[in-house]
């Protein structure tokens, strides 16, 4: 199961990662929940994997502004895709090439505010994927 949480005021705990296998017969593979839906997909031609993550509405409801997005993928060195100023419904999206049988850790993270009964508060939502092709 991918964990997508959203803290709003205070720092969460990382979300336990997500375990997701893409095979040559199951190339794609999605999840959705509360918070956002993740999606991804290898290209086993070019060996090339590529992921898309997007707030569902009601995560989107509670964002006041803009917000800021960085994703990494631990196992691959200097992989950063980083977003700022964004709107709330922005398709956060990339590719990269990768060794198959490897197993990879995507992480990502959007700050953004949040307006509460006391007034406008940090707030974030993390995403934690682990992946492989095999």
């Amino acid at each position: 199961m991918t964990v997508l949480t959203v803290t709003a005021a205070f720092a969460g705990a990382v979300p336990n990662p997500a375990n997701l296998e893409f095979t040559a017969s199951s190339p794609y593979k999605e999840y959705e929940n509360a918070v956002a839906r993740f999606t991804g997909q290898m290209d086993y031609g070019t060996a090339t994997f590529a992921w898309a993550l997007k707030m569902t509405p009601t995560t989107r409801s509670v964002v006041y502004g803009s917000m800021s997005c960085r994703t990494t993928i631990n196992g691959i060195a200097g992989y950063s895709d980083n977003h700022a100023n964004i709107p709330p419904d922005y398709l956060l999206h990339s590719s990269i090439r990768i060794d198959r049988g490897r197993w990879y850790g995507l992480r990502s993270r959007c700050d953004f505010k949040v307006l509460t009964d006391t007034g406008m508060q940090p707030g974030n939502v993390e995403t934690a994927v682990d992946f492989v092709a095999r």
